[in-house]
């Protein structure tokens, strides 16, 4: 087996990583060393309003090109209930905390977390701020209620923050300016790869990290 590990640095409620989720899960099982962070990248004064034009360009653009090229599908609950929403604001921090609060379990808990609040949000078009609902989903996704109701709490929140400083510095690293970001690592050394490569055809992905197109 390849010494070499693989780094995935997503955000939930980002849209282009929702397009990447069938290239995320097929690295995850792939039996190769994986790493995952979430970003948290709809924090502070970055908290889009969909009422101020973000929700129009996301219907008409955004999603029209991912679906385009990852064969994902945004539901229409999303479109009206969270990008034409007029009070929906976009943030990243209680998808943030949920990945924080199970990543020392492993790659694949952290994805199966991510998924089911993908299917919250895109799927179900719940608030990306709709604490009650994330916990309720977490509690639904094994998680105990005393843990879920961590959501919020300053411990976790700095969890979180510390894996999206470990996200950031990687990606500054290799000059990445957005997620999805993937790289390939051996030591110290990294490549980032062209996962882009990959959309909708997750099966082409090699079975040696090694062989992963690069950019």
């Amino acid at each position: 087996m390849s010494d070499e590990k693989i780094t995935i640095i997503y955000d939930t409620y980002c849209g282009w990583c929702h397009g990447a989720s069938e290239v995320f899960d097929t690295i995850e099982a792939s039996g190769a060393e994986v790493e995952v962070l979430h970003r948290h990248l709809f924090e502070g004064d970055y908290r889009p309003k969909m009422s101020e034009g973000k929700g129009e360009q996301i219907v008409e653009n955004l999603i029209p090109r991912i679906e385009a090229l990852t064969g994902q599908e945004f539901t229409q609950a999303y479109k009206d209930n969270i990008a034409m929403s007029p009070t929906e604001v976009l943030a990243s921090k209680y998808s943030a905390q949920a990945a924080a609060l199970v990543h020392d379990q492993g790659p694949a808990r952290e994805f199966a977390i991510r998924r089911k609040l993908e299917d919250l949000h895109f799927g179900q078009g719940v608030s990306s701020t709709d604490r009650d609902a994330i916990v309720a989903a977490l509690i639904e996704e094994g998680i105990t209620p005393e843990d879920a109701e961590k959501l919020g709490t300053p411990e976790l929140e700095a969890k979180a923050e510390s894996l999206a400083g470990r996200a950031k510095a990687l990606m500054a690293a290799v000059g990445s300016r957005g997620v999805p970001t993937v790289l390939r690592s051996n030591g110290d050394r990294y490549s980032v790869v062209d996962h882009q490569a990959y959309y909708g055809r997750a099966d082409a992905l090699p079975a040696n990290v090694s062989n992963l197109a690069t950019v």
